[in-house]
C-alpha cells in the first residue's frame, strides 16, 4: 500500500538537516525539481476560501471546497489513462506523476478543518490560517527560486521566508489584525523546518501560535 501512496511512513517528516542531506543526494522534490508555477498560483487560489467564508457564508465555502475536492479525485482518477500529462507535469511534482497525489489532498483538508474548527474557535484566526497556508506556502517557493541567501540547515531561502511572511500578515490582517504577523511567522517557520507534506502542518501552527497571542495579549 505505501509503495502506491508513494512515500513510507518514515519518510513523511525529516528535521531540516536530514531534509538538506536528502536534497544533495536524492533530487529531493521539494528542493530538487524545476518551479512549477502553475500549481503554486492554484496553490495561492485557496485565498478565496476564507473570504467566501467571511462575506457569504461557511457553507458556501465548504461547497467550494467540495468542488475542489471533486475536481482533485477526478484527476486522480484518469491520471493512469493520461499518457501525454501535458497538464500534470504543469501541476504534480516528479514523484507524484505515478502514484497518488497526497500533498493536494492535505491542502484541501487542513482547509476542511479549518472550516471545521472556526464554528468552535475564534472564527478570523481559523480564516487567517488559511491565509497563511495559502498565500505564505504558495508565494514563498516563487520567491525563494531568485533568493541568495539559504537559511541554516534548509534549501529554503530568506527572500522566500520573507515574502511569505509579508504577503500572509497584510492579507490576514483582514481577518485577525497584528495577530496575523505571528501567526504568519509560526506558520513560515514551520514551512523551513518540514520536509513533507507541510500543507498540514502550516496552518495548524499558525493557529495555535495566534491563540496564545490571542490568549496572552
Amino acid at each position: 500500500m505505501y509503495g502506491y501512496i508513494g512515500f513510507p511512513i518514515a519518510k513523511y517528516i525529516h528535521l531540516p538537516a536530514r531534509f538538506q542531506m536528502m536534497a544533495a543526494y536524492n533530487n529531493d522534490s521539494l528542493c530538487g525539481n524545476k518551479a512549477l508555477p502553475l500549481r503554486k498560483i492554484v496553490h495561492m487560489s485557496g485565498v478565496a476560501v476564507p473570504f467566501i467564508a467571511d462575506i457569504y457564508g461557511r457553507e458556501y465555502a465548504a461547497l467550494a471546497l467540495a468542488g475542489a475536492t471533486l475536481v482533485f479525485l477526478i484527476m486522480e482518477a484518469i491520471k493512469p489513462a493520461e499518457k501525454k500529462r501535458y497538464l500534470y507535469g504543469l501541476l504534480w511534482r516528479k514523484g507524484e506523476k505515478e502514484v497518488f497525489a497526497l500533498d493536494p489532498l492535505f491542502y484541501i483538508l487542513s482547509f476542511f478543518v479549518l472550516l471545521g474548527l472556526s464554528y468552535f474557535v475564534n472564527e478570523g484566526i481559523c480564516y487567517a490560517s488559511m491565509v497563511v497556508l495559502a498565500l505564505g506556502d504558495g508565494v514563498a517557493p516563487l520567491i525563494g527560486r531568485l533568493g541568495r541567501w539559504r537559511l541554516p540547515g534548509s534549501c529554503k531561502t530568506v527572500e522566500g521566508t520573507t515574502g511569505g511572511i509579508i504577503l500572509s500578515s497584510i492579507v490576514g490582517f483582514y481577518f485577525v489584525g497584528v495577530l496575523a504577523v505571528i501567526g504568519s511567522v509560526a506558520g513560515m517557520v514551520t514551512e523551513c523546518s518540514i520536509s513533507r507534506h507541510d500543507n498540514l502542518f502550516i496552518p495548524f501552527a499558525a493557529l495555535v501560535a495566534m491563540l496564545l497571542g490571542k490568549a496572552l495579549f
